[in-house]
């Protein structure tokens, strides 16, 4: 009989110890600040295909920005060390939802606007694309964040 328990809290251990504790899209989001760390938006003018690197474009201020992830569906942005002007907030605030299964990060607010598709999801990195209309000139970005 001692045999037949040992075997049952071996095999009881062996399952737990394989089991994945995943955290959740959710939970991965909500815990400690994310940083933009590439974006490349790609469109067509004129008939032809026009790829520009959106994050080598922008300037310091905008680079060191963070974003954080409130459990209760808000967001705050912040300016991080360095602001670009002396008269914008430090920090800007919105919303945001998961969609479609956990696909789709939503945002609204705080200077973003985007349905985005997310690519890639870790603990670490979010990688998602999204597409914008200005003027009728549509973009799909591709655009990764990390979290510091």
């Amino acid at each position: 009989m001692n045999k037949s328990i040992l075997f049952l809290l071996g095999i009881a251990l062996l399952m737990g110890a394989c089991k994945k504790d995943d955290a959740s899209n959710s939970e991965k989001l909500t815990t400690g600040q994310w940083k933009l760390v590439s974006s490349v938006g790609s469109f067509t003018f004129n008939g032809n295909l026009q790829t520009v690197d959106v994050y080598a474009n922008l300037g310091a201020c905008q680079k060191d920005n963070l974003v954080e992830f409130k459990t209760d569906g808000t967001f705050v942005s912040d300016e991080g060390p360095t602001k670009c002007g002396s008269a914008d907030p430090q920090q800007t605030t919105g919303t945001w939802s998961l969609a479609q299964s956990d696909t789709h990060l939503i945002v609204n607010g705080g200077g973003y606007n985007f349905d985005a598709e997310i690519v890639e999801f870790s603990d670490t990195k979010l990688s998602v694309k999204y597409q914008t209309n200005n003027g009728g000139i549509v973009t799909s970005y591709d655009t990764v964040f990390e979290k510091i």
